[in-house]
């Protein structure tokens, strides 16, 4: 089990757990030409940049995260939008080596800090959890007002 970069033949592996993704968010509709559209963006720019998971040759886990400069301070941070592991692969090491990988690649960056997070009403106290066990403390909150 391995963190690599994901590759354009590692597309349909990240749009197939993208949309398992969105069912933590059933008030939003899966639009698969937008996440191939915003994968195909990755492999062109690097942004947003995806990480994957590889176990046995498959595709098994992916992080979907970003860097931004900050509007009014100089510098930027990195953000972490998406961290999904397959069902058959949850409770392997497939969240942490995703997770140090990223933390490494901010740090590469010279990003100020990492924001991350749960958008979702799944597991989010377990969530916050796992982050914490890597440094993220809690500040502040997020709210969503639904149109």
């Amino acid at each position: 089990m391995f963190v690599r970069l994901a590759l354009e033949s590692d597309i349909d592996a990240v749009v197939e757990m993208a949309s398992d993704n969105m069912k933590t968010r059933p008030d939003i509709e899966f639009d698969e030409f937008k996440c191939r559209e915003t994968y195909y963006a990755y492999l062109d720019r690097a942004s947003p940049t995806i990480f994957v998971v590889e176990d046995k040759r498959e595709v098994v886990a992916f992080l979907l995260a970003d860097m931004y400069e900050y509007r009014a301070a100089s510098g930027l941070f990195t953000c972490q939008e998406v961290l999904y592991v397959k069902p058959a692969n949850r409770g392997t090491r497939a969240a942490v080596l995703l997770m140090k990988h990223f933390i490494a690649w901010s740090v590469m960056l010279g990003a100020k800090e990492i924001i991350g997070g749960v958008d979702n009403e799944f597991n989010t106290e377990r969530t916050a959890k796992f982050l914490e066990h890597f440094g993220f403390k809690r500040v502040g909150f997020a709210m969503r007002r639904v149109l």
